[in-house]
């Protein structure tokens, strides 16, 4: 199960002791710290770090270059354009990316291909891989690129804090009864860690246009 950067198994190995692993009563909790973990990277890098099949990026249509939000791209499949509702999205030639540089998630058209009002979308596959089912026997997909080990490590340490911050022990959980809604609010209220955030330095997209 995706609980994030990492499957669940994972993360309840790295936050919980090894006689309550088997409890299922925590797992919605560790849920929404994990992926509320990975959604402040992605804010924080301002980019989404988790692989994606098929995901879809729209942006205004009157720019020559775009750099789509989860990268390595692994393929462009179909890029649309609207530029009316009466029309609505409309396929394009497949040549109409002239350029791309995978590692940055870059693609070039050579031109604009409509104005300010109209807008384009482009199908991809793109983002960092990792083995999401509980048995971690999954393998590396063809052309895509496995989440780095300094991203991983960052997770799991900011997972930890976030665990420490609002159940010391790893037993209160279960007896207060707290959701997975009041992790995601402490997930939100706490800041990154400093090891956390200096890993993630070199993980920032500074400029998107």
């Amino acid at each position: 199960m995706n609980a994030g950067l990492g499957n669940l198994t994972e993360l309840k190995a790295q936050l919980l002791a090894e006689a309550l692993r088997v409890d299922t009563g925590y797992d919605a909790v560790l849920l929404a710290i994990g992926r509320g973990v990975a959604g402040q990277f992605d804010t924080f890098c301002n980019r989404k770090l988790a692989r994606a099949e098929g995901d879809t990026y729209t942006v205004t249509a009157d720019r020559e270059q775009y750099y789509l939000p989860r990268y390595p791209v692994e393929s462009v499949s179909q890029v649309e354009l609207k530029t009316d509702e009466a029309t609505g999205w409309v396929v394009q030639a497949d040549d109409i990316i002239l350029t791309k540089n995978p590692a940055s998630g870059m693609v070039y058209l050579g031109s604009a291909y409509g104005p300010y009002y109209a807008h384009i979308r482009f199908t991809y596959t793109g983002g960092y891989w990792f083995d999401e089912t509980e048995e971690n026997n999954d393998t590396l997909p063809t052309g895509a690129t496995a989440l780095p080990a300094d991203v991983k490590l960052a997770w799991i340490l900011q997972c930890r804090a976030v665990w420490q911050s609002i159940d010391k022990l790893g037993t209160d959980i279960l007896k207060t009864g707290s959701s997975a809604a009041q992790a995601a609010a402490s997930v939100s209220g706490l800041d990154l860690v400093s090891a956390v955030e200096k890993a993630l330095q070199k993980h920032i997209r500074y400029a998107m246009t």
